[in-house]
């Protein structure tokens, strides 16, 4: 288990961690990971403390047999009344994510970028301080994503903010990958969202381009390099216009990436520029040289990583 501000990566279950600053509206938590054949659902409980006895306000569990997804409440030591109507967005042996979202009024609850259900707060938020998670099932992170209003100075929109009709995210895609940027290609406000852990120490690469394959046009060539050639430890930004390469940006106000580590990388599209963050960071603008931007259409990456999500949004 490996564990940053707002972030846990593969928690050893059972898990029970606090909700960084608590529950308050426009508070997002993210929950990625797969159900295997030997279990019949998940469970995840939002409790008012770690104690064996503590109230849950919000217990989530989608149970496999039963075709259905149980909300409830424990209050006082008792069972309140169930939820299950919505049916089953879960699947054994298919990874998962599930995003909570908490309004003022109720949890919002969106399953592999569609929206699901959604739940009344029936304990006030402020009582809220843990999460739960019981054994028997795989869990890639657990991410707590602070209200928007916490978030200012980066001008991205909340990192994958909650659903209401992305595209499906994109799991596991096979390395090297290509894929139709939805619904019509890159766009102003396009956001691009790629989760992965890098494998070795050579390089990978993400480019938004013109073509399916070998695209003589790439508007943004973004490419990590470890260890290759001369480079070490560096970003090379570039574009490719009819097959010729332009002038490299090379400069580093740090070195995001880490070897075998988890990152979470965003791309999101300006009037002028794209904006890259990465793990919540913001970390470097690139000048748009290709227009017009509707013209790259496609999504590339290639290299020494395991991508373990696309979405776009």
């Amino acid at each position: 288990m490996t564990q940053t501000l707002g972030r846990v990566d593969n928690p050893l279950l059972p898990f029970e961690g606090d909700i960084p600053g608590g529950l308050q509206p426009g508070k997002q938590i993210f929950i990625q990971g797969n159900i295997p054949h030997t279990a019949d659902g998940i469970g995840i409980n939002f409790k008012c403390g770690r104690s064996e006895a503590a109230d849950i306000a919000f217990h989530f569990n989608p149970r496999i047999s039963q075709n259905c997804v149980v909300r409830n409440t424990l209050q006082n030591g008792s069972w309140q009344h169930e939820e299950r109507h919505g049916g089953m967005p879960f699947h054994k042996e298919k990874p998962f994510e599930i995003i909570f979202l908490v309004e003022e009024s109720h949890f919002k609850v969106a399953v592999n970028g569609k929206h699901f259900t959604e739940f009344q707060h029936r304990i006030p938020l402020h009582r809220v301080q843990s999460l739960q998670i019981p054994p028997g099932v795989s869990i890639f992170f657990v991410r707590f994503d602070a209200p928007y209003s916490v978030v200012p100075s980066m001008s991205y929109p909340s990192n994958t903010s909650y659903p209401s009709q992305m595209p499906a995210p994109i799991y596991n895609p096979p390395i090297p990958y290509i894929g139709l940027i939805p619904p019509s290609g890159l766009q102003v406000g396009k956001l691009i969202m790629i989760s992965g852990i890098t494998r070795g120490v050579d390089r990978f690469t993400v480019n938004i381009q013109e073509g399916p394959a070998d695209s003589k046009n790439i508007a943004f060539h973004f490419d990590v390099r470890f260890h290759c050639g001369n480079c070490t430890m560096e970003i090379i930004r570039n574009s490719l216009s009819g097959g010729t390469w332009g002038t490299e940006e090379r400069h580093k106000p740090y070195f995001p990436f880490r070897p075998q580590a988890n990152f979470d990388l965003m791309i999101l599209c300006d009037p002028h520029t794209f904006k890259v963050a990465v793990d919540g960071k913001h970390f470097t603008e690139y000048q748009h040289r290709l227009q017009p931007l509707g013209r790259f259409q496609y999504l590339g990456i290639s290299g020494d990583i395991k991508v373990t999500q696309i979405r776009f949004q």
